[in-house]
């Protein structure tokens, strides 16, 4: 008999989650910290991990160990990109730049900065 998990959408976080989870450098955990999440790591597979982007430590990229893998077992939920700061969502936006696998994070980011700054402009 073979078992099959489902998967629930519930489950999968959407890219643009925002995030508590613990960041590794070199297989060494430098303690948790806050990131975005940018997708899955395999496409259709929640359980293969998340992208993440630890966005309190500069621009996006490998080799800086911005960009990670996290599991949710491991991630926090506190919120998505629409509950931050224009500051914020701009630094997020320019530290994405054009991070491959950002596009549905960094278009929710940018939307939301727009809607702020519109609001903050009276327009």
């Amino acid at each position: 008999m073979t078992a099959t998990a489902t998967i629930t959408s519930q489950d999968v976080l959407e890219a643009g989650t925002v995030v508590r989870c613990p960041r590794y450098v070199e297989g060494e955990d430098t303690g948790p910290r806050k990131a975005v999440v940018l997708g899955l790591f395999r496409e259709g597979d929640p359980t293969g991990g998340y992208r993440v982007y630890f966005y309190t430590l500069g621009a996006a990229g490998f080799a800086e160990h911005t960009v990670g893998l996290a599991f949710r077992r491991e991630m926090h939920p506190l919120g998505t990109v629409e509950d931050m700061s224009e500051r914020t969502l701009v630094r997020i936006w320019r530290g994405l730049g054009d991070f491959p696998g950002s596009s549905t994070a960094r278009y929710r980011v940018q939307r939301m900065g727009l809607r702020l700054r519109n609001a903050r402009l009276g327009r």
